[in-house]
């Protein structure tokens, strides 16, 4: 659309009304009436002239936004566990969240159990100090832009008093779409002398610097300090284990699961 002048049109439109009125004053009705509808026209052609040109201006504005910012072209739907959502959530308050366009599907603990058959793995959200160890994980997707390349995640374990009790930083070559994300190394728990601020601690998950995950959790003492500190009898229960069947409940599943998505 060819650019105007909006104050000579507005000249105009004004000259062109003031003689609308001289003739109506002077009794040319008929010259008078035909003027005021080419006015009117006008008047109208000029209006959508601006308003298209509002439009075209937001349309060019919100372009280069999208082209400034490749993530909001992007809405692949990915499934997420009911952990990966409420970790959403807290991530969403934080200053350093992720503005990558990452996004969390899953996220957890893995406890190791010594049993007389070998070692087992399983999901907790509940653990005590008469757990073997834990390591964490995330499953995370990534972007199609901007990818495969090499990342930096953190892994970063707080205790009830604020205080890391584990951190992890590794590579990790990020391809679009789903990737698990599993540390090198795990934290022991039983036995661990430096793990004296029992309740709530939380897992959080960096990606190049962009926080991804954030997921509380709660460490419960040992049974024999339960039972020195409260007196319980042999069968009380101290860790409780919620399995969730939506989940893969072994690291070998997991890492299967991440073989496959590699081999694509």
């Amino acid at each position: 659309m060819p650019k105007t002048n909006r104050r000579g049109n507005m000249a105009w439109l004004i000259a062109m009304f003031i003689a609308f009125m001289v003739l109506l004053v002077s009794g040319e009705w008929a010259v008078a009436f035909i003027l005021g509808g080419v006015v009117t026209l006008l008047t109208t052609m000029a209006v959508a002239g601006n308003a298209a040109r509002t439009l075209q201006t937001n349309t060019r504005a919100s372009r280069r936004i999208s082209r400034a910012n490749p993530a909001s072209r992007e809405r692949r739907r990915v499934q997420m566990t009911q952990s990966a959502r409420r970790s959403g959530e807290y991530v969403s308050m934080r200053p350093d969240r992720d503005t990558h366009g990452y996004r969390l599907q899953d996220v957890g603990l893995l406890v190791e159990e010594i049993r007389k058959d070998g070692l087992e793995l399983r999901q907790a959200r509940l653990l005590s100090l008469d757990d073997n160890s834990l390591r964490p994980y995330v499953v995370v997707d990534a972007p199609t832009y901007a990818h495969p390349r090499q990342s930096l995640i953190r892994f970063e374990i707080k205790d009830a008093a604020g205080y890391p009790q584990f951190v992890c930083e590794m590579e990790h070559y990020m391809r679009p779409g789903e990737n698990l994300l599993l540390p090198g190394y795990r934290l022991p728990l039983k036995g661990n002398n430096r793990l004296t601020h029992i309740g709530k601690w939380d897992l959080q998950v960096w990606v190049d610097g962009g926080l991804v995950a954030l997921h509380p959790f709660t460490l419960s003492p040992s049974l024999d300090e339960r039972r020195r500190q409260f007196g319980l009898d042999g069968e009380a229960q101290v860790q409780v284990a919620l399995e969730d069947d939506s989940l893969p409940i072994s690291l070998e599943e997991l890492l299967s699961q991440q073989r496959r998505i590699s081999t694509h």
